[in-house]
């Protein structure tokens, strides 16, 4: 059987304080205080052939400069090669957002120097708990298994009697609710890892809530460990149409009923999936009349596990940009209605939401004054097998049906499907949502300084881009 060892690790990374978190445009007063712990976790698997390694981090996102820099920071520090490296960002609206350019809204206008030094370590995180994984690495075998946690999440896309798309529930829209789970075990046994995929927003907390933590998740994992024991790797799903179906409460609480519900489920569904092959012994016994006895055996030979990983680019279009004639009657207008906030008095959880629109159209001006607007832009897509296992990761917000179109199509039994991944670079809605129109497929770029949406054929683009590579991945045996 051929060289497979595991290790994990984690590494704390709470902010500096007072911090911003983004995620709320609302939220106005930066925070003071933390909550449950925000953490960068590791795990790393290797082979004779290669290493791989998964990271998941308790950010709201990474643009492609940032998630470059972390990666290479990564090689350069466990020879573990750039593109075997998977980062995927948990999305927590209560973390913050590590991007190179300016801060979507908070109490300061700009990243502070505690937040800007903040980011300058962040690579240096990262890598540490792949240093701490590989450390930990011992002889390990994989498995996995699909559990199901109903009426946590909804799809909320809602229309209203006069016609317009909101956030709130659709109830007749579809939702995933799967909980694709992965252990990797010691061949002793005892746990290394949990992967654990779930598609929602961690919003179980709203922005009025003032303290950093990665809401739903931070149960998730703890409860899992506790059960299990190990190291609890929690991959963001495709949550770009998905809330929880409580959200944004104004008081702790409700987020841990979450996380441990999800947990329940994802230990449930893998565990009678030990990655040993086991036998049933027979043992003779007797006493007044003769027994027999029968207990679980490790199996003296363990098939080999296939390791393998598959990356690809693809130049995603976006829809045509707004003219500049556009763009600055807009911002004329939302220059004169934040005049008109700050006359009346306005607090800053009502000027911010304006001021947000107005940064992003200055910037797209300054753009246009040097040249034009881009149409596309480009996007990786990852995947790695582990056994029968697989992650795929796909650098956005995608809505919840590309997503479980993903796993459905897959050739693994258990796949788990990554958002949010290596530069996030924004919400992808399906073809079928872009008529109803909405916050997604209509000004959600703005978040991520793209000049317009991403075009109706991006959805279709990177699922056919991951079921390539999962298929390619089962194929090379």
């Amino acid at each position: 059987m051929g060289t497979f060892l595991a290790g994990a690790a984690t590494f704390r990374i709470d902010p500096p304080l007072p911090c911003d978190p983004q995620g709320f445009v609302r939220r106005a007063v930066a925070v003071r205080t933390h909550g449950a712990p925000l953490t960068v976790r590791a795990c790393v698997i290797r082979t004779d052939e290669k290493d791989v390694a998964i990271v998941a981090a308790d950010v709201t996102g990474l643009d492609s400069t940032f998630a470059d820099r972390i990666r290479t920071v990564i090689e350069a520090q466990t020879g573990i090669p750039y593109d075997n490296i998977l980062l995927s960002a948990t999305h927590s609206h209560a973390s913050l957002w590590a991007r190179t350019d300016h801060k979507l809204h908070g109490e300061f206008d700009d990243h502070t120097d505690a937040e800007r030094a903040y980011f300058a370590r962040l690579p240096f995180d990262y890598a540490t708990a792949v240093v701490s994984a590989v450390q930990r690495l011992v002889p390990a075998r994989v498995s996995g298994a699909v559990g199901v946690a109903p009426g946590l999440a909804v799809n909320r896309r809602e229309r209203t009697d006069d016609g317009r798309t909101i956030l709130g529930w659709n109830r007749e829209g579809f939702i995933d609710e799967s909980v694709p789970t992965i252990r990797i075990d010691a061949h002793d046994g005892s746990p290394i890892a949990t992967l654990v995929g779930f598609g929602c927003h961690p919003v179980v907390l709203g922005g009025e809530v003032a303290l950093t933590g990665p809401d739903f998740i931070g149960e998730l994992r703890d409860r899992v460990e506790s059960l299990r024991g190990g190291t609890c790797i929690f991959l963001q799903g495709a949550a770009g149409n998905v809330l929880p179906l409580e959200a944004f409460g104004d008081t702790p609480g409700p987020e841990r009923t979450m996380g441990a519900r999800l947990a329940l489920e994802a230990v449930h569904a893998i565990a009678d999936h030990d990655p040993r092959v086991i036998e049933i012994e027979k043992v003779a016994y007797g006493s007044v009349t003769p027994i027999s006895l029968y207990r679980r055996r490790v199996a003296a030979v363990q098939p080999a596990q296939r390791v393998g990983v598959r990356r690809g680019v693809l130049d995603l279009p976006l829809l045509e940009a707004p003219s500049g004639e556009a763009l600055q009657g807009e911002l004329d207008q939302l220059r004169s209605d934040l005049a008109e906030l700050r006359r009346a008095g306005a607090g800053p959880d009502a000027r911010n939401p304006v001021s947000y629109h107005i940064r992003w159209l200055e910037a797209m001006l300054a753009r246009l004054a040097t040249s034009p607007l881009p149409r596309s832009i480009p996007g990786e897509i990852w995947a790695a097998r582990f056994g029968d296992t697989a992650v795929v990761g796909t650098p956005g917000e995608l809505f919840t049906e590309l997503g479980a179109e993903v796993r459905r199509r897959s050739p693994f039994p258990t796949t788990i499907f990554g958002g949010y991944c290596q530069g996030v670079l924004g919400y992808v809605a399906t073809a079928e949502e872009y008529p109803f129109g909405g916050y997604e497929p209509t000004v959600g770029q703005r978040g991520y300084g793209h000049p317009a949406p991403f075009a109706p054929e991006a959805g279709r683009m990177l699922v056919e881009g991951a079921v390539d590579l999962l298929q390619s991945l089962h194929a090379d045996a």
